[in-house]
């Protein structure tokens, strides 16, 4: 794999690690049974979410600029 496919591999690994770390562990607790359980743990877990999202989609776009050294 050329160093622009790992670049872009590492890109959309970071993207991705990040949107499930925060969907999972960061947003709001599986119970519903009271109004306590309705807040997020982290306040800006979206925000995160929605940064991993893009950060995963801005690796193609690396991939199609980055053409790669000589």
């Amino acid at each position: 794999m050329t160093t622009r496919g790992w670049i872009t591999t590492a890109i959309a690994v970071v993207g991705v690690g990040l949107m499930v770390v925060s969907y999972l562990f960061w947003t709001t607790p599986a119970c519903n049974t009271t109004v306590a359980c309705s807040n997020p743990r982290v306040p800006f877990a979206a925000g995160i979410f929605v940064l991993g999202v893009l950060i995963a989609f801005s690796a193609g776009a690396f991939y199609s600029v980055y053409k790669g050294g000589k």
